[in-house]
């Protein structure tokens, strides 16, 4: 299938901890592994795994100008959140991606886990008491208390499960 490149952008060590699990996954020689904001957009690859961490629903401008950027390849997305883990949410933040990627690529799927948040914006949810719904700040703060132990081993294991599907999908076994 030719060459595997697994970019992302990663502002707490989440994503970048997925993506390497996605790089260890791929059975190729063929592949590299980068972060977007050391890519000199020299780099080429039939197949992208492009990750990002989610942002106001959305990835950041280098994922975007890179996905924009990409015609005739075979992408799949990854991401991670610390908010909210349901397959409704992760379908609407894919949407929200899928936006910049160009029709004339191959669009493979998307894999979504949970990731641990800086204290920083647990600090803001609490700040934000008073202000705010209690129930809204509390269901907020119940989140980032779970997110805590992200991207766990069950998220790693169903990131290898994404490459087994992304190849199949190749039709690679």
């Amino acid at each position: 299938m030719g060459r595997f490149v697994v970019i992302y952008a990663s502002e707490t060590g989440n994503t970048k901890t997925v993506a390497e699990e996605i790089f260890d996954a791929i059975r190729s020689d063929a592949k590299e592994i980068v972060d977007v904001r050391r890519f000199d957009g020299r780099l080429d690859a039939d197949v992208w795994f492009v990750g990002y961490w989610v942002n106001h629903s959305t990835c950041s401008i280098e994922i975007m100008d890179l996905l924009t950027s990409l015609h005739g390849k075979h992408v799949a997305l990854f991401a991670t959140c610390g908010l909210d883990d349901s397959a409704h949410y992760y379908s609407r933040l894919e949407k929200n991606v899928l936006a910049f990627l160009p029709a004339d690529n191959n669009y493979l799927g998307a894999y979504f886990c949970r990731g641990k948040m800086p204290e920083e914006i647990r600090t803001r949810y609490e700040e934000a008491r008073g202000v705010c719904e209690k129930e809204v700040i509390d269901r907020m703060v119940a989140s980032y208390d779970e997110a805590l132990t992200h991207p766990d081993r069950q998220d790693l294991l169903h990131a290898n499960l994404f490459v087994d599907e992304v190849f199949k999908k190749l039709g690679i076994r």
